[in-house]
């Protein structure tokens, strides 16, 4: 959900990027914001979707030979279909012991060959068919989308099916897949944003299985076989924790004999590894990391609050105020505007399935970084303190409101939101009810809520740079 507010972390569905390419990208991301802004309310203003109203009914269908589930939103605007969905429980956090990164190895190979097709044959079918075909692992659950035309609808769930079902991982691709999450391990500690999330997640998450590098485990890559990778897909990529969302130019008979079409062939139940609940100690502590790097980054994380909490909406409010909505932040104002001293400051909700934080973090120059941190405990005590004004809710409400429409620019966007609909128990008419949802916060309930997750001593920071004494 990038930084609207909340975000997924890991966890959400995301297309097939491989690890080595987002290290590789983390320095000129640095060099990007140092430049370049976001600007959310001038793309609000500009945009024709501002004032659109999505009426479209969604809907729940099942399919007719196995009864799976699923929620559709039927848009005949273009000839165009998206799939999305999710295997729940399936993701990095849930790889056997021994086995830690094999979850991110399928992802990766899910679309190099499958069936009588090897790994170039596919492509070659995706391509000339226009389908995109994507997988993904986050650190909860497995994904994938796909994206047709509808006249290659037909080849196009033919192809998903297959890489489902009839996987092929030959010899030659996970070999080089291997390599390739080996090149990335070892990237992993050139790039201080890289080292940073690796050793804040070890600290936050000791013990846990949260705390493991989302690349995998060298030894365990080394060791991953053809016979293993199927082994996983067959455990955990199964009927009984899938979510589908379907967005586009199918109607309601139809949507339910393509979700049988696609994955009625996969296995009714499969073999995961119980994931426990997160138990982490906020007890203010912080962890330094030197290095020499021309930038400090900091990441620091307070408790949160699950999606479906009844305090949710105040919560999302009160972070969108404090350091979630770019530029306008109290965050922003007070570092970046009134004195210059970083180009990146930030917080958001992080809703992993077993651990809800509120998370933050920022970049500045070693020698600006003290003021930097001394300037959030200060703000995180006056927001927990007093809480926020009534001009500061009205105008976050009237944002989060007017702004909504944008996460619907596309068929895939909507697709996605559909399976995360579905995973929260969110309900068929969310999608309406949303904006009833923020407009129904009030001033008192921001305030309750800051005043008990924006204490200054719960904070955990932990940092990497060339500090000094800090």
């Amino acid at each position: 959900m990038s930084r609207r507010g909340y975000r997924r972390s890991s966890s959400g569905i995301f297309g097939k990027i491989f690890w080595v390419v987002v290290l590789l990208s983390l320095g000129l991301y640095w060099g990007y914001t140092r430049y370049f802004v976001f600007d959310p309310q001038r793309i609000l203003d500009e945009s024709v979707l501002k004032e659109k109203s999505f009426e479209t009914n969604v809907v729940e269908i099942v399919s007719p030979k196995k009864g799976i589930k699923a929620y559709l939103f039927e848009d005949n605007t273009n000839p165009i279909v998206s799939i999305s969905f999710m295997f729940k429980d399936a993701g990095l956090a849930s790889d056997p012991d021994g086995e830690v990164g094999i979850a991110n190895m399928a992802a990766a190979l899910l679309s190099d060959g499958a069936g009588d097709l090897n790994a170039q044959q596919f492509k070659e079918e995706l391509e000339k068919r226009a389908v995109g075909l994507s997988f993904s692992a986050g650190m909860d659950d497995f994904g994938g989308s796909l994206l047709t035309t509808s006249d290659n609808q037909k080849e196009a769930y033919a192809l998903l099916k297959s890489a489902l079902t009839a996987p092929r991982f030959d010899a030659e691709d996970v070999a080089r897949v291997k390599k390739q999450l080996l090149i990335a391990l070892k990237q992993q500690k050139e790039h201080p944003a890289g080292v940073l999330a690796l050793d804040f997640a070890k600290e936050i998450y000791a013990g846990h299985p949260y705390s493991r590098n989302p690349v995998g485990i060298r030894n365990d890559i080394v060791n991953i076989t053809p016979e293993k990778l199927k082994t996983f897909v067959k455990n955990h990529l199964t009927r009984n924790n899938l979510i589908v969302g379907i967005a586009g130019a199918v109607s309601e008979e139809r949507a339910g004999v393509i979700v049988d079409e696609i994955f009625g062939e996969l296995p009714a139940n499969g073999r995961i590894t119980f994931v426990r609940e997160a138990k982490i100690d906020f007890d203010g502590r912080e962890k330094n990391i030197p290095g020499k790097f021309p930038q400090a980054v900091s990441s620091f994380v307070n408790p949160g609050l699950p999606r479906n909490d009844k305090d949710f909406y105040p919560l999302y409010i009160a972070n969108h105020i404090f350091g979630g909505s770019g530029l306008s932040s109290r965050l922003s104002l007070s570092a970046r505007e009134d004195e210059g001293l970083t180009y990146n400051i930030y917080t958001y909700l992080s809703l992993m399935t077993r651990a809800s934080l509120l998370k933050g973090g920022f970049s500045s120059t070693p020698e600006n970084f003290a003021r930097v941190q001394e300037i959030i405990r200060s703000e995180w005590n006056k927001m927990g303190q007093n809480g926020v004004t009534r001009k500061e809710l009205d105008e976050a409400k009237n944002y989060l409101i007017s702004s909504y429409n944008l996460r619907f620019a596309s068929i895939a966007d909507i697709a996605d939101i559909l399976v995360y609909m579905q995973k929260d128990n969110l309900g068929l008419d969310f999608l309406k009810k949303r904006n009833e949802y923020v407009k129904a916060v009030r001033l008192e309930d921001v305030n309750r809520v800051s005043k008990k997750f924006f204490n200054e001593k719960n904070l955990i920071f932990v940092n990497i740079g060339n500090l000094g004494e800090n």
